[in-house]
């Protein structure tokens, strides 16, 4: 980090007979502290103070290569006035004293800047560590030492887990507290020959050479996650953070300094799925998994636009009366080398690279134009889409909806959005604020994957959800369970108590449903009913189910014969 200081020494050279009286001189003028040496290598052991200079006469020049203090040349005569290599300015010595301090003061001003400059282009500013650039450049020369000299080198980039959210509750102030300490850790358990680099807002990287053996390189690592595991300081507080650490060694791990980088950056990623400070030697496989995601995230992208997705219909039935109330649309991809992907297959990819956004307005769209068909056939059914929650913070969701209602010409009050208990919980004012205005609208809500998460019963009541979709996971073993039929028995109760419908999903046996009927559930979803289908096959179990709905509760086999042989069904 660079510090701003003021003249505060002259280290005088002069082997003149002037040079007592020029001392006394400048102490009269009010000269900063004044030291004689008789040659460089006094002048320079004397100037090792911060804050010196060194006012050199004629004799003394050139420069020694190795001086780093600010160097103004003192010309016996006037004529000889002139800046000579190695200093920063020239000034005769019969000039006026106050003129000879303000060259002095110019010249280690301007040290001082050259030197900052210099420094903000290698080190980082927060941390005094390099920067990228510097880090970059020291790494390309010590991939060079290791190849001459057969010695290995090591290349770790730690990443603190989830800083963000120490800038987004405690401020930038204290991130910025937090980074500068774990820059000093760093520094306090390596070598003065590794080098510590800041490569990122919360990300760094350490070079490691000739650390012998790996037995020798996991003490380091060792090291370095022992010091990151300590709490950390804020303000009067501590609190403990957990950071990712990517290894990599050369010229095993990359041929060049940014691949080095890149994979260590991507053993970062595989560290993370660990909790705690953890660490990750990065290999070849691993490699081959980054390509194979980029290309993914490539095709999905380009699925986005070709129309290669699909939403697909799940039934849901209402246990006492056997018709169908409602769809649960879910997306597809028809990708065409691997077929028919479900939704886990690519998602979580949406999610991460942003492509959730479009893709969940391409569902909604999709959703009214099938809605808007049902309509016309006159099939009264809820359609319901899962909405992630960045969608749900998205600032043109609402218009965006307003704008397919228009356009569609649908009846709102039949398009239903399935959100997660884990999304409702997060910034639970602004998810209030946006369901109110698509309540506002006429649209409804369910709590998707109910039982799941952490969601309070004040914070339930307070939200205006209509159903309650209780998770497959507690469904699976109410048929041979006691404990699970108690528990899903308590969830229904507690939904009704609170108003709502109770739908339970996965359900797959004819024995789940009698229970479930028995416990007073509402409505089920599963494959016991049906799997999703495509929109027209839709039209034909709708048809077929409205001909014969308690056949199909009975022999769920007689309908799959039965649909198709039905045929007609269309969308407008």
């Amino acid at each position: 980090m660079y510090i701003e200081r003021s003249l505060q020494r002259i280290v005088l050279l002069d082997e003149s007979a002037a040079r007592d009286g020029l001392v006394e001189r400048l102490r009269l003028a009010g000269a900063p502290a004044l030291v004689v040496a008789v040659d460089w290598f006094q002048a320079l052991t004397l100037a090792e103070q911060p804050g010196s200079l060194v006012l050199a006469d004629d004799f003394f020049f050139p420069v020694p290569e190795q001086c780093r203090v600010p160097v103004v040349h003192l010309a016996r005569h006037v004529e000889a006035e002139g800046q000579l290599p190695g200093a920063i300015d020239s000034i005769s010595r019969q000039a006026a004293m106050t003129e000879l301090l303000r060259c002095m003061r110019y010249a280690f001003d301007r040290q001082q800047m050259l030197t900052a400059l210099a420094r903000a282009a290698t080190d980082d500013p927060l941390t005094g560590c390099s920067n990228r650039q510097m880090l970059q450049d020291r790494l390309k020369h010590g991939m060079q030492r290791a190849l001459r000299a057969n010695q290995p080198l090591a290349v770790l980039v730690l990443d603190m887990d989830n800083f963000s959210h120490v800038n987004d509750t405690l401020g930038h102030t204290a991130g910025d507290g937090i980074i500068r300490q774990v820059a000093d850790r760093l520094r306090s358990v390596l070598r003065a020959t590794d080098t510590v680099g800041r490569i990122g807002s919360d990300e760094f990287a350490v070079i490691v050479e000739e650390y012998l053996n790996a037995a020798n390189l996991m003490l380091v690592v060792k090291k370095i996650v022992a010091a990151l595991s300590e709490p950390f300081g804020v303000g009067s507080d501590s609190m403990l953070m957990g950071c990712s650490i990517g290894v990599v060694t050369y010229p095993e791990g990359g041929q060049s300094a940014d691949s080095l980088l890149l994979h260590a950056g991507l053993a970062v990623q595989q560290a993370k799925a660990q909790p705690g400070c953890s660490y990750h030697f990065y290999d070849e496989r691993i490699s081959r998994q980054a390509h194979t995601q980029i290309e993914f995230e490539t095709q999905l992208r380009e699925a986005l636009r070709s129309n290669e997705l699909e939403l697909h219909y799940q039934p849901r039935v209402d246990l006492r009366s056997g018709r169908i109330v409602g769809v649960e649309g879910l997306i597809r991809w028809r990708h065409p080398v691997r077929g028919l992907l479900a939704p886990g297959e690519f998602i979580p990819l949406a999610e991460e690279t942003g492509l959730i956004i479009p893709m969940g307005y391409w569902v909604i769209a999709r959703a009214c134009h099938d809605l808007r068909t049902l309509q016309r056939r006159g099939i009264a059914l809820n359609v319901a889409v899962n909405m992630s929650f960045r969608q749900f913070l998205d600032s043109r969701l609402l218009a965006t909806i307003q704008r397919l209602i228009q356009k569609t010409g649908i009846d709102p009050r039949m398009l239903e959005f399935e959100l997660t208990e884990t999304a409702v919980m997060q910034h639970p004012e602004k998810v209030q604020d946006t369901m109110a205005g698509m309540v506002r609208q006429g649209l409804r809500f369910s709590l998707d994957d109910f039982g799941t998460g952490f969601s309070s019963f004040v914070h339930l009541h307070s939200l205006p959800i209509n159903l309650l979709k209780l998770d497959r996971s507690f469904v699976r073993g109410i048929v041979d369970s006691p404990a699970d039929r108690k528990l899903v028995a308590a969830m229904i109760d507690m939904g009704h108590s609170l108003g709502l419908e109770v739908v339970a999903e996965g359900v797959e046996e004819r024995a789940q449903m009698e229970v479930l009927r028995g416990l007073g559930c509402d409505q089920i979803q599963g494959f016991f009913i049906s799997p999703a289908l495509p929109f027209v096959e839709l039209c034909y179990f709708a048809d077929a189910y409205a001909m014969g709905r308690e056949d199909v509760l009975k022999s769920p086999e007689r309908l799959d014969s039965k649909v198709t042989q039905l045929t007609g069904c269309r969308s407008s």
